[in-house]
């Protein structure tokens, strides 16, 4: 089984989609996020990839949005499903 983390983001009026490294997309409304609802075109432009590609952060604006929120289950979930191990302490791939 590949492993699906974000790899591309796209932000319109409408849908918040991220693009996963297996080619599926996964997208919830831009209203789930008043940030992003009311950031211009730049602003949602203006992303990041964080921690392995299980999150997504728009640094101008302040916003993260997870995959795990997107998919509706924990984080511990998509972490062990991704194949990284998670310890007490940290979490290693």
């Amino acid at each position: 089984m590949k492993t699906a983390l974000v790899k591309d983001v796209r932000v319109d009026d409408h849908q918040i989609t991220f693009i996963l490294t297996d080619d599926r997309e996964v997208s919830a409304p831009t209203s789930w996020s008043r940030l992003l609802a009311d950031a211009t075109e730049r602003q949602r432009a203006n992303w990041r990839l964080g921690r392995f590609g299980t999150y997504v952060e728009w640094p101008s604006i302040d916003e993260h949005v997870s995959l795990w929120t997107l998919l509706s289950v924990s984080e511990e979930e998509l972490l062990e499903a991704a194949g990284f191990e998670i310890g007490r302490s940290s979490i290693r791939s």
